[in-house]
């Protein structure tokens, strides 16, 4: 077949063409930060601190169905009854502890998501006067309030360690009237 001079120069060329290839060095991935924001669900009464009501608690289980398998693994609601009720269902789910937050240290919060949250999902229970702000604060996007008896309306917030936010305005549950 090949004489040795022919096996030997041809190894020669192999090896040196091994030595000449470069292994590329695997660049990791950016980061990817996604913040999930709702209005808590429906409200028992106009008392300060409500319970959800009946249809409010399924919505709570709506917002868990949906976000179930997303990899939620921070969670933050205010100190009143309806905000952790309604991200109750979701924590339980999937074993992640509810974090409290003043509801106007708004921007206390986004420097919690953004130092905190980095490279993770996470989800933010506010207000109808609290949510629009955050998720403006995240998004760096003028966004509309909410009206108050809008409960379905679900904010995502995708923040790359490089280049710019986007904002998707999603439903849960079942469509507010």
């Amino acid at each position: 077949m090949f004489d040795r001079t022919t096996r030997y120069m041809l190894l020669c060329v192999m090896v040196l063409l091994a030595g000449c290839a470069t292994t590329r060095q695997k660049q990791p991935m950016p980061s990817m930060t996604t913040v999930y924001v709702v209005r808590h669900a429906e409200k028992a009464t106009s008392d300060q601190d409500t319970p959800l009501s009946a249809v409010g608690q399924v919505r709570a289980e709506a917002l868990a169905e949906r976000l179930g398998d997303v990899g939620v693994s921070l969670v933050f609601a205010t100190a009143l009854q309806r905000t952790q009720q309604t991200v109750r269902p979701l924590a339980d789910r999937t074993g992640v502890g509810i974090r409290i937050v003043e509801p106007l240290a708004i921007d206390s919060l986004i420097g919690l998501i953004r130092s905190e949250g980095k490279g993770r999902v996470v989800l933010v229970a506010g207000h109808n006067n609290t949510v629009p702000r955050i998720v403006q604060g995240l998004s760096g996007q003028a966004v509309e309030g909410i009206p108050e008896h809008v409960f379905d309306r679900l904010y995502r917030v995708d923040l790359p360690e490089e280049g710019e936010s986007t904002l998707t305005v999603l439903q849960y549950g079942a469509p507010t009237p």
